[in-house]
Formats: C-alpha cells, structure tokens, sequence
C-alpha cells in the first residue's frame, strides 16, 4: 500500500505501509507512470514502515527502476528493515538500487549526483 507522496525539489519521496507485494506494487507502477508522464523522474521509496517484500514485487520495481533510469532519473530506498534488506539482498537486487539510512540522505544522493 502506498501511503502518501511528498516532494523535495524535483525528487517525489513515496511512503510504502505494510506488505509490498505485486497487487501493491502494481499501484507504485502505476503511480511512478504518472509522475514520469510528469517528467518527474527522482524517486526515493521510503520502506521503514514495510513488513515484507515478495519476488513478483522486487521483478516489478527492478522493471520500474530500469524505465526510470531511461529517462535519466533514479529511484532510491531508504530506511529498509532487516528482514526487507535481507530479501533484497538474497535475490541480488540490493546490487542495483542505492539504499539509505534516511530520507535525507536519500534525498542528499540526488542532489550531489
């Protein structure tokens, strides 16, 4: 479930609440379509208040993360629990997506990149 969306500049940060499974990740597809018809392209994915990630969920955002980066944006992460982290880095998605401690920091990556 996606909570709320935020901005900062030019950078949309997106709260996700509960499980990110594909049902769920098909509303973020659907949202960050949206913000990219917007030419809204720096996303960072706020995931301290998500419980678990499933498979079909990471295969959606990698294919979301690989759209955005054609348009020359990014999509970040920050605040992971230990058990999303581990889900991430189990199936080796955690190579290709920059994770932060905090949304700031999140944030502060765009803005120095």
């Amino acid at each position: 479930m996606i909570a709320q969306r935020s901005s900062v500049k030019d950078i949309d940060i997106i709260e996700c609440i509960g499980d990110l499974n594909a049902p769920s990740m098909v509303a973020l597809k659907n949202k960050l379509r949206g913000l990219m018809e917007k030419n809204r392209n720096k996303v960072v994915l706020d995931l301290g208040r998500t419980n678990h990630v499933d498979l079909a969920a990471l295969g959606i955002l990698v294919e979301r993360i690989k759209e955005v980066r054609g348009s020359k944006g990014d999509i970040k992460l920050c605040k992971m629990k230990p058990n999303v982290r581990r889900t991430f880095k189990m199936v080796g998605v955690s190579k290709l997506i920059d994770t932060f401690s905090t949304q700031n920091a999140a944030v502060r990556s765009f803005q120095l990149a």
